[in-house]
């Protein structure tokens, strides 16, 4: 592979990593409940998806109903990452959403030997206990009733949903396309989380409508497509290591656009819990 090919893989990955990272600001910048963020967020991408998979003369459903099960089961934990993302966000900060869905690498680590053959190694539980740490670390005070405990609560369960959908798509989609893949799990979140409009009323106003299908078209179905398109010509441990800076963009993006500045507690727990994100990365790729 030649210098050029190399910066321009490396450049595209970056600017995907960047536009995945600010997913985030529209948890602060669009004035309405999660659900319908996310529900548009979802009806957005997968008419995008579906434009796309049409135009290149793909197919949206799978071959049999073992995979496109599987692929309603994805969509349903993606709709319930992205729901409970937010939520992390708006209970504590962007900085605490972001940090603690870094904890899915080790998360994986556990729910792996449900897909796969595996068996837990001294080196998995110690980074295990180093994310905690880093979680402890995170959380102010221990009460139930605090609304920053229930954002770290929201966001461990945001990372393990996205674990759960990441192996099952692993397991079942892997030798499909990742429009495709993506397509149908959006159109499943679509489905899923559909009932939110007999509860709420569906935005009116162009800068909500504008931001949501900023989110839905660029920040979801154009960014992730880039991801997977370029995470393709990575190694999987070179992928993982460049994916460790997500927060770091994260962070900074909340820092320069909504002036939420990181405290004390999210530089020490978030280090901790990137610490031990980037070593199972790493650990994954050397056994790949």
């Amino acid at each position: 592979m030649s210098s050029d090919s190399k910066t321009k893989i490396f450049l595209e990955f970056q600017f995907a990593m960047i536009l995945i990272s600010g997913n985030i600001l529209f948890a602060k910048l669009i004035d309405e409940s999660v659900w319908m963020i996310t529900f548009g967020r979802t009806v957005f991408a997968s008419i995008g998806l579906y434009l796309f998979l049409k135009w290149r003369d793909k197919p949206v459903l799978f071959p049999n109903a073992t995979e496109n099960g599987a692929a309603i089961g994805g969509g349903i934990l993606l709709a319930t990452h992205w729901v409970l993302f937010f939520a992390s966000a708006r209970l504590a900060s962007p900085a605490i959403a972001v940090l603690t869905l870094f904890t899915h690498p080790v998360i994986t680590v556990f729910i792996e030997p449900i897909y796969f053959p595996s068996k837990l190694k001294l080196r998995d539980i110690s980074l295990a206990f180093l994310v905690l740490l880093g979680v402890g670390i995170l959380i102010p005070d221990f009460k139930p009733g605090n609304d920053f405990f229930w954002g770290i609560v929201t966001g461990l369960l945001s990372a393990a949903s996205f674990s759960f959908r990441n192996l099952l798509s692993k397991k079942f989609l892997s030798h499909h396309g990742s429009a495709q893949v993506m397509c149908l799990q959006s159109f499943a979140s679509v489905f899923m989380l559909a009932p939110v409009c007999y509860w709420e009323s569906i935005p009116t106003s162009t800068r909500s409508l504008g931001l949501i299908f900023l989110l839905g078209s660029f920040f979801t179905a154009f960014a992730h497509t880039l991801y997977v398109k370029s995470m393709f010509q990575l190694k999987l441990k070179t992928a993982g290591i460049l994916s460790s800076i997500q927060p770091v963009y994260s962070i900074l993006l909340a820092w320069i656009l909504l002036g939420d500045i990181p405290g004390y507690r999210e530089v020490v727990g978030g280090v901790l819990i990137l610490v031990a994100g980037t070593l199972e990365t790493i650990r994954f790729g050397k056994e790949e």
